[in-house]
């Protein structure tokens, strides 16, 4: 039986080297070509094909097993945020101005490169084929459907995939079934009014207090249309009118955010908004138009026989009691999509050490994870593929 963990810690210079080499050098989503290049090169070094695809940065690579079996996919995203990281003496802080891996997915690639060395070394013992998936743009919200719509999914039996988390003590980890993150959706409301000069008011139509009333009114939909058994958070994040200090604005634009756990109730979203909108604007004399894009689903572990698994896995490398619990998070993870196309389980990897002054919350300039855990993540990622692949 191989011990995932203690190849991991062999591996740990070489991960750490990984997320410093990836830390200085950060792209933003959809812009990570040198990042991808660089992977691409690396799984090559180790022995494993590489898929790229037109279009879109971001690559698969492609380990096949000493005996055909089912696939797995592991997945780490690899794009940075426009931050600009805090001067920190650190001789592998980004070299990019306003651009900064604030969130971990320097670790992730890292730990899944280190992933990909372990599996190829047990490769002959593997019942099936391992893909591992490097992805552009989760900071956008919706760039995993390109992967996808292009078929890297395709006949793909399971899918793995994890977090470093800031929030979560070095040593521990999180995995529970059921709702885990939020889906994140966007919404547009456009309300029409006529202008006029602000000394005569009464000859327009306002549509900026009637967006304000709008603002007001769609409250109304989390504090009584939702059962406030159901976690639902509406937020109206901007407000765009207006040409003068004196001029009634004609048009005004409001675009906001929507967070739930709840699918079927998210469905409805988009006509209680337009409806509530309309109601309140038509009392100004105004009216509405409303657009509403569904960015990612939530991210739910529904499937029992992975979520044991990976949970294994965790304990496997942290030891028994590793496991603890963690409320559901509001954020979204478009992992959620590759979810909605094959069975799928996401977990959480805790990076926290207040001993260590490491304690920075993920998006923050001063981010900086326990590099020390990050073998640990290596090890449950092949722990997962290997246990999927010859359970």
């Amino acid at each position: 039986m191989a011990d995932f963990k203690a190849e991991a810690l062999a591996l740990k210079d070489y991960i750490i080297g990984q997320r410093h080499y990836l830390h200085a050098h950060p792209e933003l989503g959809r812009c990570e070509v040198a990042t991808t290049a660089h992977i691409v090169e690396e799984l090559k070094k180790i022995g494993i094909r590489v898929q790229t695809f037109d279009g879109i940065t971001g690559c698969v690579g492609i380990l096949e097993g000493g005996a055909p079996g089912k696939t797995v996919m592991l997945r780490a995203d690899i794009d940075a945020l426009p931050i600009e990281e805090h001067p920190n003496g650190r001789a592998y802080a980004s070299r990019s101005k306003g651009v900064m891996h604030a969130c971990g997915h320097d670790a992730h690639t890292a730990m899944l490169l280190g992933a990909a060395r372990i599996l190829y070394a047990h490769r002959s013992e593997l019942h099936g084929t391992v893909k591992f998936l490097f992805q552009m743009g989760e900071e956008i919200g919706t760039e995993s459907r390109h992967y996808v719509e292009k078929g890297a999914l395709d006949g793909v039996d399971a899918i793995f995939g994890q977090h470093i988390w800031n929030l979560l003590e070095h040593g521990t980890a999180n995995l529970e079934d059921g709702p885990r993150m939020a889906c994140s959706d966007r919404f547009t409301i456009r309300i029409h009014g006529k202008a006029a000069h602000g000394s005569a008011p009464q000859n327009g139509r306002d549509s900026l207090v009637a967006a304000a009333a709008v603002v007001m009114a769609l409250q109304t939909l989390v504090s009584r249309q939702n059962d406030p058994r159901n976690t639902f958070v509406m937020t109206v994040g901007m407000m765009n009118g207006g040409t003068a200090t004196n001029i009634i604005s004609a048009e005004t634009e409001l675009v906001g955010t929507t967070r739930t756990f709840d699918n079927v109730f998210r469905k409805t979203l988009p006509d209680r908004i337009r409806q509530a909108a309309a109601d309140v604007a038509a009392g100004y004399g105004c009216s509405v138009d409303c657009t509403y894009f569904f960015g990612p689903a939530p991210l739910i572990n529904d499937h029992p026989g992975l979520n044991e698994i990976a949970r294994s896995a965790y304990r496997a490398m942290l030891g028994e009691k590793a496991l603890v619990p963690m409320a559901r998070q509001m954020g979204a993870e478009d992992f959620s999509v590759y979810m909605e196309k094959t069975p799928g389980v996401f977990g959480f990897l805790g990076s926290r050490n207040e001993a260590k002054g490491l304690t920075s919350p993920h998006h923050h300039p001063d981010f900086e994870p326990d590099e020390d855990v990050l073998p640990y993540g290596t090890g449950v990622y092949a722990y997962f593929a290997y246990h999927f692949l010859n359970g």
